[in-house]
């Protein structure tokens, strides 16, 4: 694995088993085949406290369906159930095939992720989205990083629909979440983007102190941009 930045850990840290890691398999990104999906969780077997979460965000991925397919939300919940369907496949295969125990291994869809706590930070940034027009501009700005989003030629009122993605992932980037007694604090990611940016704005309370105060994170989750080598 090569390493290219550290948001809130250490070399240290992460090599001392100080979090319990997950990788989050993102249905759009065509960066995580099989052998990369392998390469990062043996890595970070080595290196978690505990256990290795392998979240599959499936429900949140319905929007881009609706949004850039056009599909209908009915259709696009489907789809997006399917899709997450076949990655966990794929990641069940890969972990018949490695050498570990499956106890130390969690396969998590995206409610289970939605806790209380998640739903704390999610309507205050529900809240923040329609009444404070910086922070609006802010996560639609997110989406628009997104390098293929240039070749769709959307308007703004899609846009601002794809922002419900950012929306709902943003709780967990921001808190990690908690499944079956153990938190997850540490996410290795092939690539930072303008959403990750956001998170530590929203986290360190520079650009939105207010929302920050409000969020009022107690425990600042560890972001590491990761890539399979």
């Amino acid at each position: 694995m090569r390493i290219e930045k550290y948001l809130n850990a250490d070399e240290a840290g992460v090599n001392g088993k100080q979090f319990n890691i997950w990788l989050d398999l993102s249905l759009g990104n065509r960066y995580w085949t099989p052998e990369h999906i392998r390469t990062f969780l043996l890595w970070a077997l080595e290196r978690t406290k505990e256990k290795v979460a392998i979240l599959i965000p499936d429900k949140i991925q319905a929007v881009n369906y609706e949004v850039k397919n056009d599909y209908t939300p009915k259709r696009a919940v489907a789809v997006a159930k399917r899709k997450g369907d076949e990655v966990e496949r794929i990641v069940r295969k890969i972990l018949n095939e490695v050498d570990v125990p499956l106890s130390k291994v969690e396969v998590v869809c995206w409610e289970q992720t939605e806790d209380e706590e998640y739903k704390r930070i999610f309507d205050i940034l529900c809240d923040e989205f329609a009444s404070n027009p910086e922070f609006k501009k802010a996560v639609i700005d997110s989406v628009k990083d997104v390098p293929h989003m240039q070749m769709l030629c959307l308007g703004e009122s899609q846009y601002e629909r794809l922002a419900k993605y950012v929306i709902d992932e943003i709780p967990v980037l921001l808190n990690g979440f908690q499944v079956n007694g153990t938190r997850y604090d540490l996410l290795p990611y092939p690539g930072l983007a303008k959403i990750d940016y956001l998170r530590e704005e929203l986290l360190c309370g520079v650009s939105f102190p207010e929302i920050t105060k409000r969020l009022n994170i107690q425990t600042k989750i560890g972001l590491i941009e990761a890539y399979a080598e």
